[in-house]
């Protein structure tokens, strides 16, 4: 999602969103984009929320070319 979008889910100004966020998007041609599974686990390990871990066969990988 765009930074404008991923504010908006996020609940916070776009600002706001870039200082905390920005840099942890992916460049996509001249798009920075983020994903909604990496924005809830940030928020989830700033607020100490255990999250279940998966398996490596169940591991999301689709990001993984992008870094």
């Amino acid at each position: 999602m765009t930074a404008e979008i991923a504010a908006a889910y996020m609940g916070i100004s776009k600002t706001t969103f870039l200082t905390r966020y920005g840099f942890a998007g992916v460049k996509e041609g001249s798009n920075t984009l983020w994903a909604k599974i990496q924005l809830d686990s940030m928020i989830a390990k700033q607020f100490s929320i255990k999250q279940p871990r998966a398996g490596a066969e169940d591991r999301d990988t689709s990001w993984d070319d992008f870094r």
